[in-house]
């Protein structure tokens, strides 16, 4: 209660929502369903992708490189409320997959953003893994999987560091803003209020 007492107190930037900015992203959070590596849906099933307004810019600059290439944006996750945090971590305590609560993701500060694309008429782009699993196979440095997997890692890295953001060596699809750790955590709701307050 009195983490949550202290994030309420925390004076924090709106958060904006991405499909405002990029209509033509693909939205999949996955922890808004059960096909995740809890097994469990922990986001509400309307759970929308937000993140801070510079985060959410440097994204849509990304997203229109991308567009010119043939590609979409498919994002996984976004804004992630802290409380949620304490459920991964109970999963998967190993830092470098999933941030110790205490300390806090750049997800819970709207900071960070995990993504991959798709073609612009919704076709898969392969990937030298699955989203969120967790072995070699995810890291930047591995060389296996096929030359078509590593050439879309690549240019998902490139293309996302040329828009601001600063990889995760061992996920492929998570991207951080590089001074993220500054902005407070947080823990609102993924929609706002029905009085119309803002999430």
């Amino acid at each position: 209660m009195l983490s949550l007492l202290l994030l309420a107190a925390a004076p924090a930037e709106p958060l904006v929502e991405v499909k405002s900015l990029i209509p033509d992203v693909v939205v999949d959070l996955r922890y808004a369903t059960a096909d995740n590596f809890m097994k469990k849906q922990v986001y509400p099933s309307d759970a929308r992708c937000l993140l801070l307004e510079r985060s959410a810019k440097q994204l849509k600059a990304a997203a229109d490189v991308f567009r010119e290439k043939g590609y979409r944006l498919r994002l996984y996750d976004c804004y992630r409320p802290h409380h949620v945090q304490f459920e991964l971590w109970k999963v998967m305590p190993i830092p470098g997959y999933v941030a110790e609560p205490k300390k806090g993701s750049n997800h819970n500060r709207g900071g960070a953003v995990d993504l991959g694309l798709v073609t612009l008429d919704g076709k898969d782009v392969e990937f030298p893994s699955p989203y969120d699993f967790f072995g070699k196979e995810a890291h930047h440095s591995f060389q296996g999987g096929t030359k078509e997997s590593l050439a879309n890692r690549e240019l998902l890295r490139t293309t996302m560091e040329a828009a601001g953001f600063k990889k995760n060596p061992m996920e492929w699809w998570h991207y951080d803003l590089p001074d993220a750790s500054k902005y407070p955590l947080r823990d609102e709701p993924f929609n706002p209020p029905t009085d119309g307050g803002t999430p």
